[in-house]
């Protein structure tokens, strides 16, 4: 099913004791500050609990004015997850979603182009003159905003879920 707001869901089964998952998260995840962050060169930036954890992809880094301020993308995927011990090893469910106010924000863009796309539509079989112009630039608008979020959405996402499966896979 090709979903219009992108998001993923993906568990990792380990023999590894939740405490050792625990810890692999930890050491391959920088503490997340308000404004800046730590310099590192860890592969996550966020925090690790007992029994669940939140973080972001590291993209990058600046220094600005001698601060070193992490590199934001509207469209990164939050990694949110459970760690769950299941007898000699260890279920991990990851799940992968915008950020709250790009999800809004896409709702909104792709709902009023939706409509507007359907308006044109309806003018279009009305017999309207101005009917493939209204029709042709919701498509556009729909078309552009699919590209700009699966493409800043998924290929982060990808290489995440992989650098999750490398860390807490079975050698």
């Amino acid at each position: 099913m090709i979903h219009i707001i992108p998001r993923m869901k993906f568990i990792i089964q380990t023999g590894k004791s939740p405490e050792e998952v625990q810890a692999l998260l930890r050491s391959a995840t920088d503490t997340q500050n308000k404004w800046l962050i730590v310099p590192g060169d860890k592969a996550f930036i966020g925090k690790v609990g007992e029994t669940d954890f939140k973080f972001l992809p590291r993209l990058g880094e600046v220094l600005f004015a001698g601060i070193v301020m992490h590199v934001k993308d509207s469209f990164l995927p939050v990694i949110t997850g459970q760690i769950q011990g299941q007898g000699s090893g260890t279920t991990v469910i990851v799940r992968m979603r915008l950020l709250w106010f790009v999800f809004a924000f896409l709702c909104v863009w792709f709902g009023i182009t939706g409509m507007v796309f359907l308006a044109g539509l309806l003018a279009v079989i009305s017999g309207q003159p101005d009917g493939w112009g209204i029709t042709a630039s919701a498509a556009g608008f729909i078309l552009v905003g699919q590209l700009l979020v699966r493409g800043g959405f998924y290929i982060p996402a990808k290489s995440a879920k992989r650098k999750l499966e490398d860390l807490l896979g079975d050698v």
